[in-house]
């Protein structure tokens, strides 16, 4: 049986970021545009400030750097 998968990474993008690249880096792996992914973000923040930034702090810092 042929598959084809492609093993894609959630990274900070550092490259495209406005506060430390967890969105830009979102945004990549999902194939969406950053500002759209960036606007769900802030939605999600107004609603649920709590559990969105402490998931944002997380992925901060424990996501890997983008290598170039």
């Amino acid at each position: 049986m042929n598959t084809y998968h492609t093993s894609t990474r959630w990274y900070r993008d550092l490259s495209n970021k406005r506060i430390s690249g967890v969105c830009s880096g979102l945004a990549a792996r999902l194939g969406f545009p950053v500002w759209s992914t960036r606007l769900v973000m802030i939605i999600l923040l107004i609603q649920m400030p709590l559990l969105i930034g402490l998931g944002y702090l997380v992925a901060h810092c424990t996501l890997p750097v983008k290598g170039y």
